[in-house]
């Protein structure tokens, strides 16, 4: 009787430990796997505010950068190899300088050769002419030398174009960017070979909220605060593009250096200025 009562009781011991057992090996791994808690994030973050200057000008973030109203990359018309560079990146140059030379020879034996061509051309056809007055020659042979003789000055006209292009002159001041081929290179039609730009004309460029073509049109002024040269210079609104940028409800601006300014290069970045009546809610125009 004793030793089933203590049986039982080792039993139910048993049972009870197990039981303890099998919830402590489920609530390991969800203590080890549990993740904290997901914060809310905002769905927007704040905008930068504007900062109102002593002198009654809003400074604001729109991003204003300087670019070259002409820029130009040169590209090779023919087969030929590199004869001279006269001028390295960052050189001046103005309208007309020689900024490369490809060596032509062969090209220029071939118009020669079509020069001459053409010549022979123009005396059968003239002979033709001649013949064809006195019911000497057929009408078909008229045609044929007027037609060879045009054939012979087109000819002619391409051979000087590409020999034209062997000497690459500038067709603006500036300076050369870039550029892309050495001398005794060979290069092949197609082929970049420099790259110039306008260091004279140039723009301020920007992306502005569309919503501020209510009181921003062409002839507003405002100011730049260049980085580069930490300096503040004056511009005026010349282009506004057409088309509204549909996602970042932008406009793209153009505006016009004034004066201008030697110190200043393409590429160059700066912080838009605007008089403090321009920076206003976008919902409530300007009065």
């Amino acid at each position: 009787m004793y030793s089933s009562l203590i049986e039982k009781l080792i039993i139910k011991k048993l049972s009870h430990l197990i039981r303890l057992l099998f919830s402590i090996i489920v609530s390991v791994p969800l203590i080890a796997h549990a993740e904290p808690p997901v914060k809310d994030f905002p769905q927007s973050l704040p905008s930068l505010p504007a900062t109102l200057s002593a002198s009654g000008e809003t400074s604001t973030p729109e991003y204003v950068i300087i670019k070259s109203s002409d820029q130009a990359t040169f590209s090779s018309e023919t087969a030929a190899s590199v004869a001279n560079i006269p001028m390295k990146e960052g050189s001046s140059f103005r309208i007309g300088d020689i900024l490369l030379e490809l060596d032509c020879r062969l090209q220029r034996a071939e118009l020669k050769k079509a020069l001459a061509e053409q010549t022979a051309a123009d005396m059968s056809q003239t002979a033709a002419k001649k013949l064809q007055s006195y019911g000497s020659i057929s009408k078909f042979e008229v045609v044929k030398a007027t037609a060879d003789a045009d054939i012979a000055r087109a000819e002619v006209d391409k051979l000087r174009a590409t020999v034209d292009k062997c000497v690459i002159k500038a067709p603006f001041n500036g300076s050369i960017a870039e550029i892309m081929v050495h001398s005794h290179e060979t290069v092949k039609p197609g082929d970049p070979l420099l790259k110039i730009v306008n260091t004279e004309n140039l723009e301020f460029e920007m992306q502005v909220p569309s919503c501020w073509l209510q009181w921003l049109h062409i002839g507003s002024d405002f100011s730049v605060h260049i980085n580069e040269v930490n300096k503040t210079i004056s511009a005026k609104i010349t282009k506004i593009n057409p088309q509204i940028e549909p996602v970042s409800q932008s406009v793209k601006m153009v505006a016009e250096i004034i004066p201008a300014n030697p110190a200043l290069l393409p590429g160059m970045s700066g912080q838009a200025i605007f008089p403090a009546n321009f920076t206003k809610n976008c919902t409530s125009g300007k009065s």
